[in-house]
């Protein structure tokens, strides 16, 4: 891509519809995820490999045989494997769409004002062509969401284990 050199200032009509498209790939990409991703498979995957990490650390730390960690390892290998795949499954939606509108939507929307910027006084003196608007629109709400679904599925992990700890409580009482 050829240097552009930024000369004008970009309309606020049109940074504003740049923002529009950002919020709207962001949306997507979130909704993607959690369909494609599949949040509760994730969790418990999640779960289990943590649980099988820890046995694999007191096995280690307490001198066992290597075929014994052998064993234990072979048994977290698939978990991780299982897991690589649940998450890399939503970026082969959401990655050829941000490549399309990056690479081809906006350059044929906005090339008209390719020499146009946005003063982002934040960080200085830097300068934002449309391209630019875009990634740090995309990027920054990209990060916050992505903090907001972590907290969400926390709680949601911790409500799960509340609910199966109540239920197993029940049961071990009505058992007695």
């Amino acid at each position: 891509m050829a240097a552009v050199t930024l000369n004008a200032l970009m309309p606020m009509g049109t940074v504003i519809i740049i923002i529009a498209i950002g919020i709207a790939y962001v949306a997507f990409s979130t909704f993607a995820q959690r369909k494609v991703g599949n949040p509760k498979k994730m969790r418990e995957l999640q779960q289990r490999m943590n649980a099988l990490s820890k046995e694999l650390n007191q096995l280690v730390k307490s001198n066992a045989t290597k075929e014994e960690i052998a064993k234990k390892q072979s048994e977290l290998m698939p978990l991780m494997s299982e897991n690589m795949k649940t998450s890399i499954k939503p970026m082969l939606v959401i990655l050829p769409v941000f490549f399309l509108l990056y690479y081809l939507v906006l350059p044929t929307t906005f090339h008209s004002i390719a020499n146009e910027y946005v003063p982002l006084s934040i960080l200085g003196s830097m300068k934002l062509n449309y391209l630019g608007v875009f990634f740090a629109c995309v990027f920054i709400l990209g990060i916050t969401t992505s903090i907001i679904i972590m907290i969400y599925d926390r709680k949601k992990t911790k409500l799960e284990r509340q609910a199966i700890a109540a239920a197993e409580a029940a049961e071990s009482g009505t058992n007695t």
